[in-house]
């Protein structure tokens, strides 16, 4: 029963991301995180602008977040529940907590761990580096394994090396992130397009009957 329950969780996990909106989304915010990061270090840290941009980090993120999950569903609401229909599964309370808590000491743990990596390689740049591991890591864990979905492997490979790639670069830390965030939100992007462009062609609207119905 409870292997039952756990694909049922894992195929309503999936349809989430059969239309591919999400990356399109994700990949927006990242590219604004890219420009975030560029601008930061363009302007200097004695900059105004960029002493503002550094206090409402939080803020920004917050409300990007937002933001994203509002136009997320407003678009599936759009193009995808009219096709496919809509599909929810409720989770415990408790074990919904127990995954957050797991998750963010995984990831504590995967930060700590490449820290401690680059620092005995000085020539990384421990930043991007550890950047393109975590978010490797996330795509893996909570995308790939979670709802099944094998692109997300291939996302998590690219992280990875764009991480690895840029922390060699020789780049200031500013532009090595805007470019990680850049090209990652690029990527999502793409992925993101295919993923929807498939799911169009593949799930045409229901033809209405002669009540418009």
């Amino acid at each position: 029963m409870q292997s039952n329950l756990s694909d049922v969780e894992q195929r309503v996990k999936r349809y989430w991301y059969t239309d591919g909106i999400g990356e399109l989304i994700g990949g927006g915010m990242f590219i604004l995180l890219g420009i975030y990061f560029a601008l930061q270090e363009l302007l200097g840290q004695d900059s105004l602008v960029s002493g503002i941009l550094q206090a409402s980090l939080v803020l920004l993120m917050i409300g990007g977040m937002a933001a994203s999950r509002w136009l997320i569903n407003t678009l599936k609401a759009r193009l995808t529940y009219p096709r496919t229909g809509y599909v929810e599964y409720q989770v415990n309370q408790r074990t919904m907590r127990s995954r957050q808590i797991l998750a963010g000491i995984l990831a504590f743990v995967v930060a700590a761990l490449a820290v401690v990596f680059v620092r005995l390689f000085q020539f990384f740049d421990s930043m991007v580096a550890v950047t393109g591991l975590i978010v490797a890591v996330i795509l893996v864990i909570m995308r790939a394994k979670s709802a099944g979905v094998t692109r997300f492997y291939v996302l998590a490979a690219v992280s990875l090396v764009l991480g690895l790639a840029l922390s060699v670069s020789g780049l200031p830390d500013g532009y090595s992130l805007g470019l990680f965030y850049g090209l990652m939100g690029i990527c999502l992007i793409f992925s993101g397009g295919v993923t929807l462009r498939r799911y169009l062609s593949d799930n045409p609207l229901p033809a209405e009957d002669s009540n418009g119905r």
